[in-house]
This record gives structure tokens, C-alpha cells and sequence, in this order.
């Protein structure tokens, strides 16, 4: 059994170890550009969610420990037509313990940031789906852009 509660900057160090994590279940095993994730998004972490520009959840077990989590980061962007509101949202840093996966939470942990968005008023959010979590993410409704990336 867990729980879905909201995460405060008494979490920093939770929500680092699972972007690291995140970024280990997808492949990178350049430990030092890992160490170098966990220093360079602390203070941001740390900053966005005191600010409110970060709002993360965790699931919690019984005996209190963290097997989970993901926030949604809101970014200052103009409107659109379709979406008049002048800021965005992302999912970031969704990520479950190996061995408590296939429980439910990373759905409970989904469903928690897209009911926030909407209750928020926000017209889309977006993610980067890894290849384990897309199936999740179109089940619950996410289809891919047209957004491309040129890496400097």
C-alpha cells in the first residue's frame, strides 16, 4: 500500500537521487555527468519549489519511505490560440523504485499532476516519455508533438 502526498523542499534530496535514477533506468552510465545532474538541479529544486514553479508529489510506503515521485515544472510562455494562458507546464522526474513498479503508482503519481494542471486551469502538459513509461502516458490520453530539437 502507499500514498500520494505533496512534496516540500524537505524532499530536495528524494526527487535528485530520482533524477538520476530516472536518467540511469534510460541508459546514461557516465556516473560523473550523474553527479553533475544531482549538484546543478538541487538549488534549482531546492529554489522552484519554495517558488511554486515546481510542485511534486511522492508516494510514500507504509514505513514512510519515498519509492516514487514526479513534479510538474511551470514555465513562463507566451500564449497561443489555443492556449491563452502565458506559461506552460512539463512533467518531470517520473520515476518509481524498480521493485515496487507494476503497483499502480506511477499511474496514482500521473494522475495526481494532470489532475493538478487541470484544476490549475492549464490547457496541455507535456512530457519526455522513456520507453517503459510511453505505454502509461498514452493510456492516459499523451500523444507525440511535432516539436523537433537541434543539439548545440
Amino acid at each position: 500500500m502507499f500514498t500520494i502526498r505533496p512534496a516540500t523542499t524537505a524532499d530536495v534530496d528524494a526527487i535528485v537521487r530520482h533524477r538520476c535514477e530516472m536518467y540511469r533506468a534510460m541508459g546514461c552510465t557516465d556516473e560523473k555527468a550523474l553527479d553533475g545532474v544531482a549538484d546543478n538541479c538541487r538549488p534549482y529544486f531546492q529554489s522552484a519549489i519554495a517558488d511554486g514553479n515546481y510542485r511534486a508529489w511522492m508516494a510514500v510506503v507504509a514505513d514512510g519511505r519515498i519509492v516514487g515521485g514526479g513534479g510538474v515544472g511551470l514555465i513562463a510562455w507566451p500564449g497561443n490560440p489555443r492556449d491563452p494562458l502565458c506559461r506552460r507546464a512539463i512533467i518531470l522526474n517520473m520515476y518509481v523504485e524498480p521493485e515496487f513498479r507494476r503497483r499502480g503508482i506511477a499511474r496514482a503519481l500521473m494522475q495526481t499532476m494532470v489532475d493538478w494542471c487541470r484544476k490549475e486551469g492549464l490547457v496541455t502538459v507535456d512530457l519526455h516519455a522513456s520507453h517503459e513509461g510511453r505505454p502509461l502516458y498514452e493510456s492516459m490520453g499523451f500523444r507525440p508533438t511535432n516539436e523537433m530539437r537541434l543539439t548545440l
